[in-house]
């Protein structure tokens, strides 16, 4: 099993972890997977840079779909509010989903800016996003 990021997903999280333009944006993860354990060892072992690790570009997640979290990507947003202060209207929001429309459910509860990345984050699909916000 290879497991490895998309490539829009590398660029961006490569653009937020070195570009100037960038620095002090806050990164998290919002994931109603079903093992979390999976998740926390993928962001461990996949690297944006050599020695620069998925996981050390994310300051906040909430994965998983036990507890405060459901498979309604609202309660993942709502602990990422609580947990770093940022307001709704100023995150931007890329979700993979192809069997329901999270950026939807989302923006229309929180107002928060979404992408819809149904084949995977594509590096235009970072850039649209970015206008997007």
């Amino acid at each position: 099993l290879t497991v490895r990021l998309y490539p829009g997903a590398l660029k961006a999280l490569q653009d937020l972890h070195t570009r100037p333009e960038y620095k002090g944006i806050v990164v998290g993860a919002a994931s109603s997977c079903l093992e979390p354990s999976y998740a926390a060892a993928a962001l461990q072992i996949l690297e944006v840079l050599p020695g620069v690790s998925v996981g050390a570009v994310f300051t906040h997640r909430q994965i998983g779909r036990t507890g405060k979290l459901t498979s309604n990507k609202t309660t993942h947003f709502r602990e990422l509010h609580a947990d770093s202060g940022i307001p709704y209207e100023e995150m931007l929001f890329f979700d993979d989903c192809n069997w329901g429309d999270h950026v939807g459910t989302v923006g229309n509860a929180y107002g928060v800016i979404g992408h819809r990345t149904p084949s995977g984050m594509q590096e235009q699909d970072w850039v649209q996003g970015l206008k997007k916000f």
